[in-house]
């Protein structure tokens, strides 16, 4: 199983915090933009699977006529999805080996989940089961980061001396993290500070993991198992926006 959060002894689970820190806005725009891809290239599409959902920010912007689902190896972040999309059917599975009986118009993977696989062996794998569960002509939607990032990264923490990040105040107190890029290795080394009744903060530590490929590997191994039938930079190329067609 992938484990995306490493914690502090006395950290609550970061899904504690999730829903207030994440971005609202960002999360209708990422479920718009899939949905200007599903009507370009899949416009019959009826049931749509997200792997790596966590707690569904994404999915819960998606048009009511489509059957959603969701995917995460996080029993705590499908806990919130069956409690904010009781019309969705949600699965506790890592993404690189789930089998459910059901297939899929669409699969997609939103805010850069596959980064957070362990190594290349688990998104090939992730490639062959998205694959085995598409229905014919289905698509597969994603982003990842690119080295881009860790290049840019790398050059802003030598530069400036700083992280990229900057403290940032949520409904339950403050959030910050910093990067740390060790070879193809992008943690980010996070920080809650939640404010207490009694007017103290509680401070709450958490490290998150990606790991970033080329983007030469990664359509060769998409190439496997799909037609790539789009492949674009955004970020200024620090990631790249994949939509796959089941071969």
């Amino acid at each position: 199983m992938v484990e995306y959060e490493h914690r502090g002894k006395t950290s609550k689970p970061f899904v504690s915090f999730w829903e207030s820190i994440t971005s609202k806005e960002g999360a209708r725009e990422r479920a718009r933009c899939v949905v200007e891809l599903v009507n370009e290239y899949c416009k019959q599409a009826k049931k749509i699977l997200e792997i790596g959902c966590g707690i569904g920010e994404v999915l819960v912007n998606l048009p009511e006529r489509y059957a959603v689902y969701g995917l995460d190896v996080e029993r705590d972040y499908i806990t919130v999805c069956r409690r904010r999309m009781p019309r969705g059917k949600f699965f506790v599975f890592s993404m690189h080996n789930f089998k459910v009986d059901e297939k899929f118009d669409v699969i997609f993977s939103a805010n850069d989940a596959v980064n957070f696989l362990k190594d290349f062996a688990q998104w090939k794998s992730t490639f062959k089961t998205v694959n085995e569960h598409l229905n014919r002509d289905g698509l597969f939607i994603f982003d990842v980061y690119t080295p881009k990032m860790l290049r840019d990264t790398l050059h802003w923490l030598e530069k400036y001396n700083r992280s990229t990040s900057s403290v940032r105040e949520f409904a339950k107190g403050f959030y910050y993290d910093r990067e740390i890029v060790k070879g193809n290795t992008l943690t980010w080394d996070s920080r809650v500070f939640e404010k207490l009744s009694n007017g103290l903060y509680q401070l709450h530590k958490y490290r998150f993991k990606e790991t970033i490929y080329p983007v030469a590997k990664m359509k060769s191994a998409l190439s496997e198992c799909f037609e790539i039938v789009e492949a674009n930079l955004r970020e200024e190329g620090r990631k790249i926006f994949f939509v796959c067609r089941k071969n």
